[in-house]
């Protein structure tokens, strides 16, 4: 038949065959993803047909679009911007991965008709899902879903995006943080899943990716999004979660309720997310709902306390702490809001307070963390704070680790706990566990820097100079302002005989290591320069006035011992730990910083002659 040659002969000259391929092919993956779910989600009989018929209806229009369609057209897409590269990739493999980047920054050249018959496919599948979500096939209210993890990863994951507050209502933002928040530390308490901390959810939301993008990004399976909306006193919650791989909407519900009934509507989502997830890997412990407070201005004051804790600079600790205050004040019985003023304390004693030194915060951090832990016992976050406190105060070991461990029981996906946790660790020369646990606290939070130049300064420790540079530049990547990872840098080249490019690294940084960079380099006489330099930029005083100058008092004392005047080095050591007992922090004791110092026996006395007067102050301080 000639006319039906001539049209097949039409069909491959247009590179049509390929548009039905294409067509056919997403169909199939339509309808057997309709037929594998119709017994056990509960579809009505009328869907699989109704879906046939969407898809033989989308046939004859995929045809004649590529009919008319002869010639390959370019594909535009903006996609992402080059600064997501440079800021996400270059951290680690954990980032968003190249080839992603790559293909949505260029888009995919190709047959616009190609590009159509995919598009119609893609629109099928869009199609059955708006039938579900339109009340015609309803989706969630708690059902239960099969969820399978992916291998190599052992466990579900997990990352809560942050819900959209509809109606963009300032005055009300506090709620659509709070549900992002609160589902967030719920799930957390489930020790089958990965939950990615709320820090590292919040940088890659800012960014414009896909769910898968967002997933690659993150190391995880599954993806929880929502919006909260407020009509007066009503509150509606919608939620939603995602298989990131395949973009499929495991499961979704919707919940309206009164303002008042807020946390029971958190836990619930909570709950039933954990359920979905957990389903694959035997089981979820039962979620407790914990701390709570029904003071609206609390809870507010609350939340945007740990917003600007999770910065780790020392202007948003200190407004932190006032946040956490105000929390207080509104409700003295609340919990959450003493660990959280426990954590800036502690936080504050090693990046400084303009005003209070390290024996005054412990005392303060202290306090809160007990009584944290006296109005909520099963409160890790408090557990937590108080195992870092006594880390850093040289504390016994047994009473220490079992703060970690009692942490890390309530909250396993605690970022901060498997990070503190670390420290001690390292403290403790146990260095493999060390980087278990620091790993786990990058896992959990992958693009927090503070996570990153943590595991930085503990390998620091452990001589483990490599992992220094490799972990300092990543934070470095994720944040280029901050200098504690420049410092490390520093530290880390001139462990390993690389002066040169210590000075390189450092800039005008860290003058106290730039001295000993040029004292290795054999250039004496600047070195000694910069050091007079620092001792003239001293007070009149013979003690630090504040926690600048304890810094410079903490490099002199380095650079003495770094070059074997070790009496001179106790002298300034000594002097340093007057202001704080984390004047020169132990891992930096533990480095090779000292290791020459510390095989003299008059020197390591004198350190436990120093170790022994701040333990009496910390006693002190914490009553």
């Amino acid at each position: 038949m000639p006319g039906l040659r001539d049209l097949v002969q039409e069909i491959h000259r247009r590179s049509m065959w390929q548009v039905l391929l294409i067509y056919v092919g997403g169909s199939w993956v339509v309808w057997e993803a309709i037929e594998g779910i119709s017994s056990t989600a509960g579809l009505p009989d009328w869907v699989p047909g109704a879906a046939l018929i969407l898809i033989l209806i989308g046939l004859p229009i995929v045809v004649a679009t590529a009919f008319v369609h002869e010639r390959p057209v370019a594909v535009e897409n903006e996609g992402l911007v080059d600064g997501i590269a440079d800021e996400v990739i270059a951290v680690s493999g954990e980032a968003v991965s190249q080839a992603a980047i790559e293909k949505s920054a260029s888009g995919t050249p190709g047959p616009f008709n190609i590009r159509n018959a995919t598009l119609v496919s893609v629109s099928l599948a869009a199609g059955v899902f708006i039938v579900m979500n339109t009340g015609i096939w309803p989706v969630g209210g708690g059902a239960e879903v099969e969820v399978e993890v992916a291998e190599g990863r052992g466990a579900a994951s997990v990352v809560v995006l942050p819900f959209d507050n509809i109606g963009g209502r300032e005055d009300v933002s506090y709620l659509s943080e709070g549900i992002t928040e609160q589902i967030t530390a719920q799930l957390a308490k489930v020790p089958e899943l990965k939950v990615i901390s709320r820090t590292s959810s919040q940088t890659v939301a800012g960014y414009n990716l896909t769910i898968p993008e967002i997933a690659d990004s993150l190391g995880v399976e599954h993806v929880v999004e929502g919006s909260v909306q407020l009509f007066e006193d009503q509150i509606r919650v919608t939620a939603q979660l995602i298989h990131a791989e395949t973009d499929e909407h495991l499961w979704a519900d919707s919940y309206d309720g009164r303002l008042q009934d807020l946390f029971a509507l958190q836990e619930d989502i909570a709950i039933q997310v954990a359920s979905a997830l957990t389903s694959a890997v035997g089981g979820v412990r039962e979620i407790s709902s914990g701390s709570r407070t029904e003071e609206p201005v609390a809870y507010e004051a609350y939340l945007i306390g740990k917003s600007q804790l999770h910065s780790r600079s020392t202007a948003d600790m200190l407004a932190a702490i006032e946040s956490f205050e105000r929390s207080i004040a509104q409700d003295p019985g609340y919990a959450p809001a003493y660990a959280g003023l426990a954590m800036a304390h502690s936080l504050l004693i090693g990046y400084g307070h303009p005003e209070l030194n390290g024996y005054e915060l412990y005392g303060r951090a202290m306090a809160m963390a007990n009584r944290a832990i006296e109005l909520d016992v099963n409160f890790g976050e408090a557990y937590a704070a108080r195992g870092y406190l006594t880390t850093r105060a040289l504390g016994p070991a047994e009473p220490i680790e079992a703060d970690f461990q009692r942490a890390l029981e309530l909250s396993p996906n605690s970022a901060d706990a498997h990070g503190w946790y670390s420290h001690f660790l390292v403290r403790e020369r146990r260095y493999d566990e060390a980087a278990e646990e620091a790993g786990k606290s990058i896992d959990i939070d992958p693009l927090h820097p503070g996570k990153r130049y943590g595991a930085a300064l503990d390998a620091i420790g452990a001589n483990r100079y490599d992992v220094v540079v490799q972990e300092s530049q990543r934070a470095v990547g994720l944040e280029p302002t901050l200098t504690v990872p420049y410092f490390l840098l520093g530290l880390a080249n001139l462990l390993e005989g690389r002066p040169d490019e210590c000075l390189s690294v450092l800039g005008d940084l860290s003058p106290g290591v730039r001295a000993m960079c040029h004292h290795s380099r054999g250039d004496e006489s600047q070195a000694m320069q910069l050091v007079d330099s620092l001792k003239g930029t001293l007070s009149s005083t013979d003690t630090p006035v504040n926690n600048a100058e304890m810094i410079l008092y903490r490099d002199i004392a380095m650079f003495y011992a770094w070059i074997g005047e070790l009496d001179q080095a106790l002298d300034w050591l000594e002097r340093a730990v007057s202001w704080s007992h984390n004047a020169v922090e132990f891992r930096i004791l533990g480095s090779g910083i000292f290791e020459r110092a510390l095989q003299d026996q008059s020197f390591r006395s004198g350190l436990e002659r120093i170790q022994a007067l701040a333990r009496q102050r910390l006693l002190q301080a914490s009553g």
